[in-house]
């Protein structure tokens, strides 16, 4: 009765023990847990905290070679520009030749040839300016012809040819030359240049009357004036020009007039 007594008193004092020592195993194993939880949370945290400062370092370093390759960039260009503006000034002392359009058109024996400059604000307007130019040039060429040609018929065909017949003789084929509308445009080019915040239009144009336009109505005018008709076809009259005024400069015109 006594053992029975004593091996349930033990019991009741084992039974609480054994209970306590698994809540504290069951606590113990629940504490590790969170704590593995938090270990792997902070890994986690820092290992995206060192992936966040590696892109941004990565963008900073981006951010830095493109603002050096800016620089670079913008130094270079200042210097190219730099050189350039040496190269234009250095050039702006060369002396150069300057071709005016159209200059490659001069008078022959075959052809008269004038040109003419305009400038205005119009283009149009520039031409026609041109055009008048030029036409008061060709007049100018072909007075000085005429009159060359008409001392040179005095003195060869009419030598005592009366200097009123003369004159009739260079109002009559004026007269009919100033008509003739058988001049062409050789050349008409048209520049443009800005003058105090406005567009100039230049045009630059040759007009050219061929030799047949000049001589036959000088020939037709004196061939209808009896007193001064020559013998001889327009052929002969054109050759004797021909040999008299071929490649003749204006001033060598003059010097036959003058004489």
């Amino acid at each position: 009765m006594l053992l029975a007594t004593v091996v349930a008193m033990s019991l009741a004092v084992a039974m609480p023990v054994n209970a306590q020592s698994r809540k504290d195993k069951k606590a113990a194993k629940k504490a590790q847990w969170e704590m593995e939880q938090k270990q792997q949370r902070e890994e986690a945290e820092l290992k995206h905290k060192l992936r966040m400062d590696s892109i941004a370092n990565a963008g900073k370093v981006a951010e830095q070679k493109a603002a050096k390759e800016e620089a670079d960039r913008r130094a270079a260009e200042a210097e190219a520009k730099a050189k350039q503006k040496k190269a234009e000034e250095a050039a702006a002392l060369e002396e150069k030749e300057f071709n005016e359009p159209c200059m490659e058109y001069a008078s022959t024996a075959e052809l008269i040839q004038a040109r003419g400059i305009g400038e205005d604000l119009e283009q149009q307007l520039s031409a026609e300016m041109a055009r008048s130019a030029a036409l008061e040039e060709l007049g100018s060429q072909i007075s000085t012809k005429v009159q060359a040609l008409l001392m040179n018929y005095k003195k060869s065909v009419r030598q005592n040819l009366k200097r009123e017949s003369l004159r009739r003789v260079e109002g009559l084929t004026m007269s009919e030359v100033d008509q003739a509308t058988g001049f062409r445009v050789a050349c008409r080019k048209t520049m443009t240049y800005v003058q105090n915040g406005e567009r100039i239009f230049k045009t630059y144009m040759v007009i050219e009357l061929g030799e047949d336009q000049l001589l036959k109505p000088i020939y037709e005018g004196i061939q209808k004036d009896d007193e001064l008709k020559i013998d001889g076809d327009y052929q002969s009259f054109k050759k004797e020009f021909d040999d008299h005024f071929k490649n003749q400069s204006e001033e060598s015109l003059q010097e036959i007039i003058n004489q």
